[in-house]
């Protein structure tokens, strides 16, 4: 929603939409997906603010650490802030716990991933255009359904 500002990109759809990540797309997210989240957080009740704090820091760090890495060449300060940004990272890292994916989870997902191809499958056949396109195509529209 972002009007057009000097070196900064603008993303063609959605982040949830995106099947991949470019070094572009990953830049500009990176430019402001920090203000972004601490604007989100902002003014946040008093049992909310160590939760809101923690989840900042735990971004803020990742990125800064994940920039770093992205030199071509390092000296000792740029190596010294690494460690610094992952060791914070550290700290903060249970904040991403609950997004981990178990091998449990991924059963259930396949799973369901499985159920709603077929029951896709099921209403396109009574579809007549259907029967004319080639198995690549219906392939195609099953998975971009």
């Amino acid at each position: 929603m972002m009007p057009p500002y000097p070196s900064f990109v603008r993303f063609n759809m959605a982040c949830s939409q995106l099947m991949q990540w470019s070094g572009k797309t990953m830049k500009a997210l990176g430019c402001v997906i920090v203000p972004v989240f601490a604007a989100t957080l902002f003014n946040p009740s008093a049992s909310e603010i160590l939760p809101f704090t923690n989840h900042l820091l735990g971004v803020q760090n990742l990125l800064y650490h994940h920039h770093m890495i992205q030199f071509r060449y390092h000296t000792e300060a740029t190596m010294e802030y690494m460690e610094d940004h992952q060791e914070k990272f550290s700290h903060h890292k249970d904040v991403f716990c609950r997004f981990c994916a178990s091998k449990s989870t991924m059963m259930v997902s396949e799973a369901l991933k499985t159920q709603l191809t077929m029951d896709k499958l099921g209403e396109q056949d009574s579809n007549p255009a259907w029967n004319n396109l080639s198995a690549a195509a219906k392939g195609h529209h099953i998975d971009k359904d």
